[in-house]
């Protein structure tokens, strides 16, 4: 993927070109390699052969353009569904990297470490929401509020019920409240040692609500589902660490959108340690936030420049961070389903 990317960014491959391969490797990871590759394949062989006129009472579980699409490319065989999906989700990303990154290379670099194959390639769902739903953050980078409230709108409506949560962004997108979040993760982190929650709360004000209501199904399912979590781990800490330096030395000369991308991604780390009950709501709702990564990632090269001196050690300090994270999340964490990754491993050891 780094190669594809060099290729990209020295245009020796077409940029259509480089979205059909990357749509092509994640949709067929997606259906025979992701950890939801057999939830998909049971939801496509449901779900595409029931009438366009079920969406109505389908869409309590699954979204409509998801719901609709299916039933629209029926004709085609499950893996080309899925690659035509992941390759429409990557293509929005792709635009949007180009148009905001400051160092598009380097955030590629970043996307593929973890959000390609994890994003594009099994939660698909919610990667095409979050490609929609970031350029929401554009348009509220740019003081757009009515576009920024429209495309999360359309975003949690069309794509993922869950990037409802985005809506709170207009209250995030300036440094002070920067200085909020990291006050608030403090105090969370007291609440946890103590063995405190949020947890009940939210289970008695969903005792009172109508879960029958999109959205609100899933939802629950969710909050049913209230195994133990980790409010952090080894990398995420250092990944904190790395943003938190970043942000102190370059703070005044982020762009709107890049300190916008900053307030996601300390919410991000919130959100982990707020839900430590839940390990369904740290995965999807800090994910959703973390995704900001990619835009702010390039601060952590110029970190390592500012203190290495060298162009050459510094790219090669941020490659291995990002090597890093790509090892923990898709060896340690699993991301990959455990039997293909046995598979994966012994054909390393044939090769």
């Amino acid at each position: 993927m780094m190669l594809m990317t060099w290729l990209y960014s020295e245009k020796k491959i077409n940029k259509y070109i480089f979205c059909v391969l990357c749509g092509l490797l994640s949709g067929f990871f997606s259906i025979y390699f992701s950890h939801d590759a057999v939830a998909y394949q049971k939801i496509f062989s449901h779900y595409s052969i029931s009438g366009v006129s079920n969406i109505v009472d389908e869409i309590a579980s699954y979204e409509l353009f998801f719901l609709f699409s299916m039933k629209a490319l029926s004709f085609l065989p499950m893996v080309v569904f899925f690659c035509l999906y992941a390759m429409l989700s990557f293509s929005v990303k792709l635009t949007l990297i180009e148009k905001v990154s400051r160092d598009p290379l380097l955030s590629l670099f970043c996307f593929f470490a973890f959000f390609f194959l994890y994003f594009d390639g099994t939660v698909v769902r919610v990667s095409l929401g979050i490609a929609v739903a970031y350029w929401g953050m554009y348009f509220l980078s740019k003081n757009k509020v009515l576009y920024f409230n429209l495309i999360i709108l359309i975003s949690c409506l069309l794509f993922h019920y869950s990037l409802l949560i985005l809506m709170i962004m207009p209250l995030f997108k300036t440094h002070f409240s920067v200085k909020i979040v990291l006050g608030l993760i403090v105090v969370f982190l007291i609440i946890y040692v103590l063995g405190f929650g949020i947890l009940d709360p939210i289970l008695w004000v969903m005792s009172y609500l109508d879960t029958s209501i999109p959205g609100l199904s899933k939802f629950n399912s969710y909050l049913m589902r209230s195994n133990e979590g980790d409010p952090y781990s080894l990398v995420l800490f250092f990944l904190f660490l790395a943003c938190l330096f970043s942000y102190w030395l370059f703070m005044r000369e982020l762009s709107d959108f890049e300190l916008i991308s900053y307030n996601m991604m300390f919410l991000s780390f919130l959100i982990l340690i707020v839900f430590y009950q839940n390990q369904v709501f740290q995965n999807r709702f800090s994910e959703i936030f973390r995704y900001s990564l990619v835009f702010i990632s390039p601060f952590f090269y110029r970190f390592f420049f500012v203190f290495i001196g060298s162009r050459f050690l510094s790219i090669i300090a941020y490659i291995f961070l990002m090597g890093g994270y790509f090892v923990y999340f898709y060896y340690y964490k699993e991301i990959i389903s455990i039997n293909n990754l046995d598979m994966i491993d012994f054909s390393f050891i044939l090769f």
